[in-house]
This record gives structure tokens, C-alpha cells and sequence, in this order.
């Protein structure tokens, strides 16, 4: 079993910026930022090879629907023929790992999003904050995001099974959070843009189908 690597200082440190500047910028300059963090000399490339960045980021970038968010995707180098460009396993660990602290600080942005539209709406003359279900709800959320947070380092990331199955339960908690803004969520402002830009990067970069992370052929031969 593969053990859980320990994070120090400075990746902390790192961690808390990033989830900080999510709270006054868009998902895409925040993935940048980690790619930054991670690999200064250039983007981190998928196991695919594929690289999602912010718009900015990649300029030359082919458009897709994720452009209306501020994201592209680029393909692999040579195309899809051609074996992907390994990527230490070191780097892709911590980057795999940063994308799920990011993808957390979107879903407590959209928690506390979620709680300031409720607190402004009310039904019957009472604030729906007060209604015994939206409580329920409130609590469930809560619940799902703290004992995440408790969960041994192993089991949220201590390898690429565990971060995928993490990935999964933050996509569940997102759309469960989606659920309390009704229509008003996918507005231009509301926050099921930035749930969808993680869950869609998570899935580029952390799908468990995709070739082992910074796995290269020398390694299979060493």
C-alpha cells in the first residue's frame, strides 16, 4: 500500500493562497496558479497529455465549451498516436493532490454561497434558513465536507485510486450543494461554473483509465 506523502510548510502555505485567492477570482486563474506552484517552467500536463489551463494560459488553445468558463484544454504533443510526455511522479502526485484542495475551496466558496442565498430568501414570512428541511440539508453538507477533512491522508490521496474516489465524493457534495440555489445556481455569477470547471478537471486529470501519473517508460524498465 502506498504511503501517504506528508505535506510540508511550504505546500500548506501554498494551499492556503490558492484556496484564498478562490475567493476573489475564477476557477481557471486558480488552476494556473497551482500549475505555477507546481511545475514554474510550464504547465502540468494530464496523464494523456492532455493540459487544462485558464484561456489566458493557453491563448492558442482550440475552442471548446469549457471557453465560455475561462478554461482550455489542449491535446497532447504529436496527437493522440503518440505516447503522452512523462511527468515525474512527484509533480503529478502534488498537482493531482492540489487540484482536490482547489476542488474543496470551490465547494466551501459555494457553501457559503449557498447559505448567504438562503439567508435572503424566505417563504411565508419565515427565512428558509428556518425550514426543518433546508436544516437538514445544511447539516448533511457540513457533515460530508468535515468528515472529509478528517479523513486519514491516505485514504483522501495516499495514491491515484484514493484521489479518484475523492474527486468523486467532492463532485457528490457539489451537486448536493447545487441542489439549494434551484435555477439560480447556473446564473452567470452562481457557482455551478466553478463546480463544473473542477469536476471537469478532476476528471481529465485523475480518471484512474488514463495511464499511471508521471509514470514514463523508463520507469517500466528500471
Amino acid at each position: 500500500m502506498a504511503t501517504a506523502r506528508r505535506t510540508d510548510p511550504e505546500e500548506i502555505a501554498v494551499t492556503i493562497t490558492l484556496t484564498q485567492q478562490l475567493g476573489v477570482s475564477e476557477y481557471p486563474r486558480a488552476l494556473d496558479a497551482l500549475h505555477h506552484s507546481i511545475r514554474p517552467d510550464g504547465p502540468v500536463p494530464a496523464p494523456t497529455g492532455h493540459v487544462a489551463a485558464s484561456v489566458a494560459a493557453l491563448p492558442s488553445a482550440e475552442p471548446t465549451p469549457l471557453r465560455r468558463f475561462g478554461l482550455a484544454v489542449t491535446p497532447p504533443p504529436g496527437g493522440a498516436d503518440r505516447p503522452p510526455p512523462p511527468v515525474p511522479d512527484d509533480v503529478a502526485e502534488r498537482f493531482a493532490t492540489g487540484l482536490l484542495d482547489l476542488h474543496r475551496a470551490v465547494l466551501r466558496r459555494a457553501f457559503d454561497q449557498a447559505l448567504e442565498h438562503l439567508g435572503e430568501r424566505s417563504s411565508e414570512g419565515a427565512s428558509l434558513l428556518a425550514r426543518q428541511l433546508v436544516q437538514a440539508q445544511l447539516a448533511d453538507i457540513a457533515m460530508a465536507l468535515r468528515e472529509d477533512e478528517a479523513m486519514p491522508p491516505e485514504r483522501r490521496c495516499g495514491d491515484g485510486a484514493a484521489r479518484w474516489r475523492t474527486h468523486q465524493r467532492l463532485v457528490r457534495i457539489g451537486r448536493t450543494i447545487l441542489y439549494l440555489f434551484g435555477a439560480a445556481g447556473f446564473l452567470l455569477d452562481g457557482p455551478a461554473g466553478e463546480l463544473y470547471l473542477a469536476e471537469v478537471t478532476g476528471n481529465l486529470y485523475l480518471h484512474p483509465g488514463a495511464p499511471r501519473p508521471g509514470r514514463s517508460t523508463e520507469d517500466h524498465h528500471a
